[in-house]
């Protein structure tokens, strides 16, 4: 091997080598590059160029336009031993040479202060590439340090058409994501994605990397003759591309060097309009993740988020994503929260820091393993101690990924509106599950309980009620039973007859014979299901129930409507954190909707339309504007009816009230002077809490202008919430207002600054330079991390400690989805869904209907009142001597009167 060294001196410790009028420094000092020709490898050392003030042209190999830079290992304990070995070997060459021929050069390397004082002055004069790269590179005035880029601006300002690799070769980088970057930008505007390749690791840390064109190396074999493979192969877009950028870092300058890059592809490149669909391309950016967060917590889907992004940015060709893109960052996202258990519970301890009312509580199994979780804020508590006289409540599937059975309490607000007194999500239906829901609604709602409760009559449901609210009325889903008579009679006219019993204001001797006659009429007298229901009629006739207040449910169709409602905010892929999110954003729209009923009981007044104007206008004042509704229809109501008949007692005054040309249709109205107090046969005042048609009949009769207070429930009117602390505090998910204040602000003036700033390429710059500068700003003021996200990432580890969060996840049989039976039939085939096609509906129910009342609902989406055609019952035989006994009265006469228990002119039950 011939020698091409000339000298090797070393001073304070830190040789150098002269190479034909080079001076080369080993490694650890300022780096620089070598030629081709002074290629130094001899006994692992490495060796460098002095970098000169004056870089000259880079040379290139023309043949696959590669530019190399050597960099070898150092070691420092041979360097003793090599220096020697060198300085004889250059003396021997300079004694064989002929002095003509021989070029030595001496040069004393630079001592330590000189060196740390050229570092110092070379970190001072450093440039962005873009200020300087239209000149020529291999101009001598041009510092090889103008070509270092510091951020991803700067990446920004480069003119990559106008780009040469030249100008590529001499570029370094502050950072390792930066050089990515960089080619990743690079590769966009030829036609080409990138992807990273192997890495060289030093210590722990990463010295070399290669970035690589996407189609570079071969696709296994193994993967195209798949024998299991379910799906159709990918196309194979890998061809063995050689393209590829590789950088080292410099422990000297501190930066990523380019060491190879080359440019030659051997497939075809993308036209530049499609290179946005290349995989390294699509990527999306914080302010796009943030955006389509934003727009995913209230519940738009991701095609509407796509088309939103997309018209921002002018048009679908202007986005670098996809909506797999999109759903694919949701699944990140997800897969960097903690479990989902815990994550669930630290969203609640968000809100609970926000709502200090707020009540959650976890039960677990054996080994920790999740059973079910139960909350409510402090909003559901208040309204649970106005309006939680009547709770009724069911379980549905189908509304999580764990095929969980969620379970809502509800009820009805003074609009006649269902409002949300708490939700649980459970993993099964056992009694003590049950057990444990009812026990923690106590201890959340302060030991109130219900007055009434009404269920579809599951089993566990009735002996948790019997066990927890014992003194509570149980009534069962007339729906519900409407649908188990056809199931288990199968005879639609038997239906039809026990509906109308069902539903029938029958004396309690009258129900005993109508049922009588017919179970008997059937033959179904021995029938399990007949006996077990006629042991339970105190729990559904209403012959047995009138006079116990419910606020008009009969069903559970407001449980049913609520479901429905929630469809439209929470799907069945929702895991349990996204479930409690957007439940809660389902109870803050709820909550609008009440917000805008009160504006409209209390902005107005309505017009007067009965002959009885002046009760009209006395309740118009007193009611909130639905239920003044309602209460105007027994007001038409009572203007076809008329008092035959006056008698006072020692204790009250007793009125028949009669219909006109219907004489056998009489009901008896007492009136209480002392305690101003009116009491009528029909009970539906008890039952509903709105004055009975027959009641308003004896006021007009009696010339009485404004409604007693009697005759008025506090929990219908205008004044239910007056007095209450803490709802002008509830804000639901609400933010602080002048938080949302300086939002609507930001966001009005960034709006002008993005249509304004963008119509010229200067303007454009400059806008885009400031927000850059305000954005550095401001996280610089802020600080790296949010307060919130601090006390989230807290909790998260805080409720980690606590044990397994496994969730115990119940797979349910197949069932039909009407009938919610197996059997191997589904909705198509359903013999129970054919019968009620066959079979007369009572109720008429919309399930969209959020507001849906049993006979008299509010349309949610025009806001216009829906009568449903009441149910036409047969004239009843009245027991006058049993209502004198419950109204505290005497018997007016021996005479029996018949009596229209269940008019039809009164069948305005809510």
């Amino acid at each position: 091997m011939r020698s091409e060294f000339c000298s090797v001196r070393g001073g304070e410790g830190k040789p150098f080598v002269i190479v034909k009028g080079e001076t080369y420094w080993r490694e650890g000092e300022q780096e620089c590059e070598i030629l081709p020709s002074a290629t130094l490898l001899f006994a692992g050392l490495s060796i460098h160029r002095r970098r000169p003030a004056k870089p000259s042209p880079l040379p290139s190999n023309p043949s696959n336009n590669v530019v190399r830079r050597l960099s070898l290992p150092v070691s420092s304990s041979l360097f003793s031993l090599l220096s020697s070995l060198v300085e004889w070997l250059s003396a021997l060459w300079c004694s064989i040479l002929p002095a003509s021929s021989t070029s030595i050069i001496t040069m004393e390397p630079q001592t330590q202060e000189a060196s740390n004082s050229q570092r110092h002055t070379s970190d001072q004069n450093v440039h962005n590439v873009s200020d300087h790269m239209d000149e020529d590179v291999t101009s001598d005035a041009v510092d090889m340090d103008q070509y270092r880029i510091n951020s991803w601006e700067d990446i920004g300002k480069i003119d990559f058409s106008s780009l040469s690799m030249k100008n590529i070769c001499q570029l370094h980088f502050a950072d390792l994501g930066l050089a990515f970057e960089f080619y990743n930008s690079y590769a966009k505007t030829r036609g080409f994605s990138v992807r990273k390749s192997r890495s060289i690791i030093v210590d722990g840390k990463v010295r070399e990397k290669t970035y690589v064109c996407s189609c570079e190396g071969y696709r296994l074999e193994k993967w195209n003759h798949m024998k299991n493979r379910v799906r159709e192969p990918k196309p194979e877009t890998r061809c063995g591309c050689m393209s590829k950028l590789h950088v080292f870092f410099d422990a000297v300058t501190e930066s990523w060097v380019v060491r190879d890059f080359c440019d030659e592809h051997n497939h075809e490149l993308v036209v530049l309009k499609l290179a946005r669909m290349l995989r390294s391309h699509k990527k999306m950016t914080e302010p796009d993740i943030s955006q389509m967060n934003h727009m995913k917590e209230v519940g738009i889907s991701m095609p509407n988020i796509f088309g939103s992004l997309a018209s921002q940015c002018g048009g679908y060709e202007n986005v670098n994503f996809s909506i797999k893109d999109m759903h694919n960052q949701v699944a990140k996202q997800r897969r960097q929260l903690p479990d989902d258990l815990t994550s669930a519970m630290a969203y609640l301890e968000t809100l609970a820091a926000r709502d200090q009312n707020l009540f959650y509580s976890v039960e677990k199994g054996r080994e920790g393993v999740f059973r079910q979780i139960f909350w409510c804020d402090g909003r559901c508590q208040l309204d649970y101690d106005l309006f939680g006289d009547v709770l009724a409540f069911d379980a549905t599937y189908k509304k999580n990924r764990y095929r969980l059975l969620v379970v809502i309490f509800s009820g009805v607000n003074h609009h006649n509106q269902t409002v949300v007194f708490g939700a649980a999500i459970v993993s099964n239906e056992r009694k003590s599950t049950y057990v444990w829901l009812l026990k923690q609604l106590l201890i959340a709602m302060k030991g109130k309980t219900p007055t009434s409760v009404i269920t579809d009559g599951h089993h566990s449901m009735v002996i948790a009620i019997q066990e927890v609210f014992p003194n509570a009325h149980h009534r069962l889903c007339a729906w519900h039973l409407m649908r188990n008579a056809t199931s288990n009679i199968h005879k639609p006219q038997f239906t039809k007859m026990f509906t109308k019993l069902m539903l029938g204001n029958y004396e309690v001797g009258v129900f005993e014979q109508k049922w009588e006659e017919m179970v008997g009429f059937f033959g179904v007298e021995d029938r399990e299901w007949i006996v077990d229901m006629y042991e339970k009629r105190n729990m559904w006739a209403t012959a047995h129930i009138r006079g116990k207040f419910f606020a008009g449910f009969r069903t559970t169709s407001r449980c049913e409507s609520l479901h429905a409602v929630l469809k439209r905010y929470i799907k069945s892929r929702y895991d349990l954190t996204e479930f409690v999110q957007h439940f809660q954003r389902c109870l803050s729209y709820m909550r609008h909707r009440e917000d805008l009923a009160d504006f409209k009981s209390s902005t107005g007044q309505p017009v007067m339309q009965t002959h009885f104007q002046q009760l009209e206008r006395s309740a118009a004042t007193i009611y909130t504007r639905q239920i003044f509704v309602l209460f105007r229809s027994m007001l038409h109501k009572a203007s076809t009816l008329k008092v035959i008949y006056e008698e006072e007692t020692s204790s009250c005054n007793i009125y028949q009230v009669s219909k006109f040309y219907k004489p056998n249709m009489i009901w008896h109205v007492s009136f209480h002077r002392e305690q101003d107090e009116f009491k009528c046969s029909c009970m539906r005042m008890d039952s509903i809490g709105i004055p009975c048609s027959h009641i308003l009949a004896v006021l007009g009769f009696l010339d009485i202008a404004e409604l007693p207070k009697s005759l008025v429930l506090r929990r219908w009117t205008r004044k239910a919430k007056e007095g209450i602390s803490g709802y002008d505090d509830m804000g639901g998910l609400m933010e602080d207002s002048l938080a949302i204040n300086r939002r609507a602000c930001l966001a009005h003036w960034c709006k002008q600054i993005m249509n304004e700033g963008c119509l010229k390429g200067d303007i454009f710059n400059e806008s885009r330079d400031a927000l850059v500068n305000i954005l550095l700003c401001i996280r610089a003021h802020n600080g790296d991390n949010n307060m919130m996200e601090e006390h989230a990432e807290y909790m998260y580890e805080d409720l980690a400690k606590n044990g397994s969060t496994e969730i115990e996840t119940t797979r349910k049989p197949k069932r039909c989805s009407y009938c919610r039976k197996g059997g191997g039939h589904n909705i198509a085939t359903c013999s129970m869904k054919k019968m009620d096609e066959r079979t007369p509906k009572f109720d008429d129910d919309a399930e969209e209907n959020i507001e849906g009342e049993d006979y008299s609902f509010v349309d949610a989406e025009s806001d216009e009142y829906i009568h449903t055609e009441w149910f036409e019952e047969e004239d009843e035989y009245l027991d006058s001597s049993r209502y004198y006994e419950q109204s505290g009265g005497e018997t007016a006469s021996s005479i029996d009167y018949d009596s229209g228990g269940a008019d039809d002119d009164y069948e305005a039950e809510l």
